[in-house]
């Protein structure tokens, strides 16, 4: 009877499929993101992002980008690259640049980028831009972050202020500045 219970249960174990997530299915993250992605979850505008991460095993790296590159997302590799220089900021900033490409990476599993039309690539950059600003505003308030250490904390407070006081200046901005990237992806 044992040794028929046993049987039964290596089958089951083998056949049944596992509900939880064991750490070969988790992406392999750079540790300088680790904190930033734990803020991800603090904010009800990105606590869905980890998630989305997670699920589509995209991973978070620093490389070498061209100047004015922050960072991208490779829908083809699934890795979120962020700028060398970024490397050492802030975990917050660093979540907020996590949350605007996250975005992308949630449009982009959840089919709203295939075609690569160019409405839906400005669309992407308009949630994606939103996002960050959110984050940014659950963290920081309505004033921003109150001292600037460098262009992305600029940045951010840009964004988010506008975001704040003017969301359809914030999409028209978005549009004008990424129509002609985006009709060329």
């Amino acid at each position: 009877m044992r040794a028929l219970l046993a049987l039964a249960a290596m089958v089951a174990a083998l056949t049944v499929p596992r509900t939880d997530v064991i750490a070969e299915d988790l992406p392999v993250q750079d540790p300088r993101v680790v904190g930033a992605l734990a803020l991800l979850d603090n904010s009800s505008s990105t606590k869905h992002l980890r998630t989305v991460l997670e699920r589509n095993r995209v991973s978070v790296q620093f490389v070498s980008m061209a100047p004015g590159v922050y960072a991208r997302y490779s829908v083809a590799r699934h890795v979120i690259e962020i700028d060398n220089r970024w490397s050492s900021v802030d975990d917050i900033a660093l979540a907020a640049v996590i949350a605007h490409e996250a975005t992308h990476a949630q449009d982009a599993v959840s089919g709203f980028l295939t075609g690569d039309s160019a409405g839906a690539c400005i669309d992407s950059e308009i949630r994606a831009f939103r996002t960050s600003a959110l984050f940014w505003l659950d963290v920081y308030g309505p004033k921003g972050k109150s001292t600037l250490e460098d262009e992305l904390d600029r940045q951010l407070n840009l964004v988010a202020d506008r975001q704040l006081r003017d969301p359809h200046g914030l999409e028209n901005l978005v549009r004008q500045t990424y129509s002609a990237q985006c009709s060329t992806s």
